[in-house]
């Protein structure tokens, strides 16, 4: 652990309201508060969007003298780098998920039997105080590194968005409104929009890459590229706002490996549950977004994704008309046809971001966060301005690193039927 940052992060009552909430007491007399740390752990994975931390909690219940203590998972808007912290403040993205906290998930929970993310114990537009779901007695972790998608970690994820968004459903049929319109300013799109230069200077090192993909040097392909492609990434938000013709539900918008956390079973190992994490992107529109993203980035290869991706397809259908009905809805308010012309909408806007966000996710272990510690400006510009200068650097540190970032260049470029030479 490192150096304590409670004073900066968290005061006095704010510790005190996140213990009453946690164990469910009726006031702040009901215990004594002894001390509280905040640290950053050394192994804690970074993140893109926010600082996250631990707080560390002493206290002595009421007409107890034994002590207790409780650990809190913490995501901080930055603290630590300024710049980073005026790029989270001008995205508003830690603003949004703060919302999510306070205004939607907890209605979402409402339909749902089995918990579907972590407890939030303190929603601040700056600050998350959640559940630490690492701890021993919780007994969750991600994914290592090393470690692939059985056929049971997929069936529990799309079972986990299955309930998301039938949740979602019952809410609006429930409570009669439209999320959409209803909070149109907490989950509008800030991904796939020419208003966000991360978007932009993303889909600028897409076409950059797919201008230098040696198996699409022909006339052909690069006439397309050249003259085609940019203008299609300029309009891809329309591929994936809300529909005025299918059923639009709350779709998570993240879901890749690193946002989810998997509970085991001690004796065979296998994979009992899983909770999602990480809300800032979240969105409302056909459910098919939210699902190809998730299958298309955790399968380590295309062949097998193109063998498995159809009958992972059917069983989240299954599994979502099997959540409608168990919520006394029409099992069929999304029909298997319905899903399936989403999905192919959906299609290109997951490939799309797939290529901006390989080369993100493949970066040396521990990278990113060098760079953003030592050279803020420098990271400030691969994230928001220019990225051949980072694909060349990486690739000095990682001779495979380029293999990795073309391979989502070479899948937009099929899906526009040009074959690979």
């Amino acid at each position: 652990m490192k150096e304590s940052l409670a004073g900066e992060i968290l005061k006095k009552s704010d510790c005190l309201t996140i213990v009453k909430d946690c164990l469910h007491l009726q006031n702040e007399n009901d215990f004594e508060l002894l001390a509280y740390k905040v640290l950053k752990p050394s192994n804690i994975l970074e993140g893109f969007l926010g600082e996250y931390y631990k707080l560390q909690v002493d206290i002595k219940e009421k007409n107890s003298d034994d002590v207790k203590n409780l650990q809190f998972f913490v995501k901080s808007i930055p603290v630590t780098n300024e710049m980073y912290r005026d790029e989270c403040e001008r995205k508003g993205f830690f603003r949004k998920e703060s919302r999510m906290y306070a205004e939607i998930l907890p209605n979402i929970q409402r339909y749902v039997a089995h918990d579907l993310f972590p407890k939030s114990y303190l929603v601040r537009s700056d600050i998350l105080v959640l559940e630490d779901l690492s701890l021993p007695e919780k007994g969750f972790k991600q994914l290592a590194a090393s470690e692939v998608y059985t056929t049971k970690h997929f069936h529990l994820c799309l079972q986990l968005l299955a309930r998301f968004h039938a949740a979602s459903i019952a809410w609006e049929t429930n409570d009669g409104f439209n999320i959409g319109k209803k909070f149109k300013d907490v989950i509008f799109e800030v991904q796939l929009t020419t208003k966000n230069e991360w978007y932009i200077t993303g889909i600028k090192a897409a076409l950059y890459l797919a201008q230098h993909h040696p198996k699409y040097q022909y006339r052909e392909a690069q006439k397309f590229i050249n003259e085609e492609l940019y203008k299609i990434f300029l309009n891809m938000e329309e591929f994936a706002t809300a529909s005025t013709t299918q059923r639009n539900v709350l779709c998570h918008r993240d879901a890749w490996n690193s946002n989810f956390l998997w509970k085991y079973d001690p004796a065979s190992q296998q994979p009992l549950e899983c909770r999602l994490i990480d809300f800032q992107l979240t969105c409302y529109s056909p459910p098919g977004i939210d699902v190809l993203n998730f299958l298309y980035n955790n399968f380590e290869n295309s062949q097998r994704r193109d063998r498995e991706v159809p009958e992972l397809l059917k069983y989240y259908h299954n599994s979502l008309r099997d959540e409608l009905k168990r919520l006394n809805l029409p099992e069929d308010l999304i029909s298997p046809k319905e899903f399936e012309e989403n999905c192919r909408r959906a299609l290109l806007p997951v490939l799309t971001l797939r290529a901006i966000c390989v080369p993100l996710f493949s970066l040396p272990n521990g990278w990113a966060s060098h760079i953003r510690a030592t050279e803020q400006k420098k990271f400030d510009d691969y994230m928001n301005s220019e990225r051949t200068e980072m694909f060349e650097r990486v690739s000095k540190i990682d001779p495979t690193y380029m293999d990795k970032i073309l391979f989502p260049i070479q899948e937009i470029l099929e899906y526009f039927n040009f074959r690979a030479k």
